[in-house]
């Protein structure tokens, strides 16, 4: 292994990509990750996972998401396995390949990174006017020989919607044994009055690492309802970059996260409103114990002639420990005059009446603190508008904080 962790991984892949041959990770010096530290990531003696390896899973953890009547798709260490997933009987209308690797969508350091270490796209396409009633399920599993092992891979999937298409799609991020530093990227395409819920859960263990990108496209009436859980125990980064490219598209993204030990969970967006008459929304919740860290990048930019732009974002955290730490930057550019747009962003602690009010009816103090945790990461997950995907993010989320507050 090199002084270079980058450059190391790029000559296990064998394919240096867009990258300079003396080019390094990111240091908190880049403004787009000064909070975000990924020193964490050179203690690991990492090992790229190969098209030629094969893996010891046989079934889906228990720790992934269980969503009833859906469609099981599953990726190890970036790679469909067929044996595991439920591709016999689609639906009428939804194709799913599997092939190399396309190029990513910008050139900024994850689209580039994402270039070097992805070797297999997963493309998932809905024919115009058809709705598929299952939820999509995308599991992402990372998997290692021994407790000990560190495995770096990345996948890409990308979604394409034609007009009038519907569809709910949910990725699941776990480990099966191990530790991972993953690279999944995810391309988007909204057709003209097509309508996807798209709702993701990074729920990866401590010792894991990942970057992830989201490149989301939304087209002339097209509505999208996006929500990302990250509720994993290590680094977890998941950078969302939204375009509103027609008139009258709506699109929600919102997302809660918890954080324990050293965990660092950031998560950065980038809405570019380029349409007249578009609607974004953005509503976030955090919770932070212990040394974790939470960041929150978001940006809206509203070029000239997108009239009647209506854009929104929130973000709201909660720090539980005195050594717990937030950083919180909302952002908005705006070049048109007839628009809507406004942004929040606060920090503060439980609400020591409501703890008092609580412990006073004779709830311990640790239920009490995990009660009004809940309460307010539950109000992030109410906005996810597919009920049945709401109850499981729900249940998820409530289970993960049992583990750590109760």
């Amino acid at each position: 292994m090199t002084d270079n962790l980058l450059q190391d991984l790029l000559r296990q892949r064998g394919d240096s990509g867009r990258f300079d041959p003396k080019e390094a990770l990111p240091t908190r010096k880049a403004e787009a990750w000064k909070y975000t530290d990924l020193k964490r990531l050179e203690k690991f003696g990492w090992s790229v996972w190969l098209a030629e390896d094969s893996h010891g899973v046989t079934a889906i953890p228990d720790a992934a998401l269980k969503i009833e009547g859906a469609i099981n798709i599953v990726l190890v260490n970036g790679f469909l396995d067929r044996d595991l997933s439920a591709l016999d009987h689609l639906p009428m209308g939804l194709s799913l390949e599997a092939g190399p690797a396309s190029e990513a969508y910008g050139d900024g350091f994850t689209d580039r990174l994402s270039d070097a270490l992805t070797q297999e796209e997963l493309t998932l396409h809905v024919d115009a006017g058809k709705v598929i009633e299952a939820p999509i399920h995308i599991h992402h599993i990372t998997w290692g020989a021994d407790a000990d092992a560190a495995i770096a891979h990345a996948a890409r999937v990308t979604i394409t919607l034609d007009k009038g298409a519907e569809a709910t799609v949910v990725e699941s991020h776990v480990t099966a044994s191990g530790n991972g530093f993953t690279v999944p990227s995810l391309g988007v395409s909204l057709g003209e009055n097509s309508r996807l819920g798209l709702y993701s859960a990074l729920m990866e263990k401590a010792g894991s690492s990942q970057i992830g990108l989201a490149d989301i496209g939304v087209s002339k009436g097209a509505v999208l309802d996006s929500f990302i859980l990250s509720i994993g125990k290590g680094l977890a980064r998941r950078e969302v970059r939204l375009t509103m490219a027609g008139e009258r598209g709506e699109a929600a993204l919102s997302g809660a996260y918890f954080g324990t030990g050293d965990a660092l969970i950031d998560t950065t967006t980038f809405v570019t409103h380029g349409a007249e008459n578009a609607t974004s929304r953005q509503f976030f919740r955090g919770v932070l114990d212990d040394r974790s860290r939470g960041v929150f990048q978001g940006k809206v930019l509203v070029r000239e002639g997108a009239q009647g732009t209506d854009g929104q974002q929130q973000h709201k955290a909660l720090l539980l420990s005195g050594q717990a730490e937030v950083d919180a930057k909302p952002e908005l550019e705006i070049y048109a005059d007839d628009v809507q747009c406004a942004h929040g962003a606060t920090v503060g602690a439980l609400d020591e009446d409501q703890l008092f009010y609580l412990r006073a009816r004779g709830i311990p103090e640790a239920q009490a603190r995990a009660l009004l945790t809940q309460s307010f990461l539950i109000e992030a997950v109410e906005h996810i508008a597919r009920p049945a995907i709401r109850d499981v993010f729900r249940d998820a989320l409530a289970h993960r904080l049992e583990g750590d507050l109760v």
